[in-house]
């Protein structure tokens, strides 16, 4: 039986670029969670060090352990396994909003669409979260549907906030190292990381939104969403339209404008 700290593994979940994430269960309670294990990907640990990695896994862990709201994931309990690698659990979530549109590592490749109230419900909640997350000064650089997890009752709970900072603080990137993830990341994320803000994570959410309603990222040239779904009218053309403005001052002003 593999143990983690004092948790029972009970199966992987996933692999990202910082760490690895199992499902295992509580001691005594049988409690079952979700346990994140700092275990970078060899050319992430390659291109920005091993140090730098634990940093930013130590400051996902505070991040998720200081917040407290209904969209945002929490860090439960936080300790070090035999080999002295950092780990903290979470709560346990067996969807994600990736999975429900079908998203595979073709990002580009057509998903899912969902019908319009349960997408404006999924992007409701996500912008409620980021509204007490960008409260704190703090952006999260990397919202996505693979980040967007589904708790209980359809709850959204947004997690990895490995790449989270605070406003005005410059990232600590590798040369040549991106922040973000390819189509979700705003332009000026992508330009120069030191540039996002909480703007930049009210861009991720539309392209999100955009996915969910059409089943398509957002193409330059393509006709107007009213025009390829049923339940949409002009005024969510305008909506889209702003949320995904390359120029930041253009989007709205916060989550909560959104």
């Amino acid at each position: 039986m593999r143990r983690i700290g004092r948790y029972e593994v009970l199966g992987l979940l996933g692999r990202g670029g910082m760490g690895a994430v199992y499902k295992v269960a509580a001691p005594v309670t049988g409690r079952i969670l979700a346990l994140k294990l700092l275990a970078p990907a060899e050319m992430v640990a390659a291109m920005v060090g091993p140090e730098e990695c634990e940093r930013r896994f130590l400051r996902e862990a505070r991040a998720m352990g200081g917040l407290r709201h209904p969209n945002l994931a929490a860090a439960l309990d936080f300790d070090r396994d035999a080999a002295g690698r950092p780990f903290y659990t979470m709560e346990y979530c067996c969807a994600s909003v990736g999975s429900l549109i079908g998203e595979t590592y073709r990002v580009e490749a057509p998903s899912r669409p969902l019908p319009l109230d349960r997408a404006a419900d999924i992007a409701l909640q996500a912008l409620a979260g980021l509204s007490r997350l960008h409260a704190t000064g703090a952006a999260h650089c990397d919202v996505k549907p693979f980040n967007l997890l589904l708790a209980d009752r359809d709850t959204v709970k947004l997690i990895d906030f490995g790449l989270s900072r605070l406003r005005g603080e410059a990232p600590a990137a590798a040369r040549g190292e991106k922040v973000g993830s390819p189509y979700y990341a705003a332009p000026e994320q992508e330009e120069d990381p030191a540039r996002a803000d909480a703007r930049s994570d009210l861009y991720a959410v539309a392209v999100t939104l955009h996915r969910m309603l059409l089943g398509r990222l957002p193409e330059p040239g393509a006709p107007a969403p009213s025009r390829r779904h049923p339940d949409l009218d002009p005024a969510w053309d305008a909506f889209l339209a702003r949320g995904l403005d390359p120029d930041p001052a253009r989007r709205f002003a916060s989550a909560r404008d959104m």
